[in-house]
């Protein structure tokens, strides 16, 4: 199967307005994917459209979460199997970022929509700042939800692991790390990584031509997450 595990929303303040989750789900069929996740700069307020938009397209599944940026600025990716779950962490999320509104003139809008593109709301906290919550408080709340972590993009130069710690933190209770499309060498980036790490290949879509740019496949009986889950330890 072939998962694009990290893809924006209109929700998040550098996605493109296109991105609703219906055009998302569409998109993905189109492409031959067939597990997405939906991964909003912190905030889960697309996920419920993602889900609904999901069921009506056979043979695509979807994972919820969001990508959360961590008091060390590291961007660090949350999913998943259950909504409920995901929105609940994503509220949880919104209440550690700082106290202050989104600045509609410099960031645009962040729309919450439904599964027909229909705006239900605008989300008025500010998504693109960093939360107070570390990245081992991040990993022991997900875990505690039977989600998953993977550390966004490592070999990007800002918002990574590496570009903000310089090295892997022997103690982070982290599931696998994403390589960006441009990450060039990857032995380079397998030598740096703890050989137990799986190493995934997401789209980071912040547009509808980008889902599905790059992706990583496991072979799977099942595309629930738990399955999921199971399968990843094995790359």
């Amino acid at each position: 199967m072939r998962l694009d595990l990290q893809i924006h929303s209109c929700l998040s303040p550098c996605g493109n307005l296109e991105c609703s989750p219906k055009k998302i789900a569409l998109t993905a069929k189109e492409k031959g994917l067939d597990i997405i996740a939906l991964t909003d700069h912190n905030t889960a307020g697309n996920c419920p459209a993602i889900c609904e938009a999901v069921k009506k397209i056979p043979g695509l599944t979807a994972y919820y979460g969001t990508e959360v940026t961590s008091s060390e600025e590291i961007h660090i990716i949350c999913l998943f199997g259950i909504v409920d779950t995901a929105v609940a962490f994503g509220n949880f999320v919104k209440s550690h970022l700082p106290d202050r509104k989104n600045d509609t003139e410099y960031f645009g809008d962040q729309p919450i929509v439904d599964a027909e593109e229909n705006i239900i709301s605008f989300e008025n906290a500010f998504l693109v700042g960093s939360t107070d919550l570390s990245i081992d408080l991040i990993a022991e709340k997900v875990h505690s939800n039977d989600g998953i972590v993977i550390a966004s993009h490592v070999d990007r130069a800002i918002s990574s692991i590496f570009s903000q710690l310089g090295l892997w933190p022997d103690d982070a209770k982290i599931d696998a790390a994403d390589l960006s499309i441009n990450s060039g060498d990857e032995a380079k980036w397998r030598a740096l990584i703890p050989k137990e790490i799986p190493i995934v290949r997401t789209s980071d879509a912040h547009f509808l031509d980008d889902i599905g740019r790059q992706f990583t496949t496991l072979e799977m009986k099942s595309p629930d997450f738990e399955s999921f889950k199971k399968e990843l330890t094995k790359l």
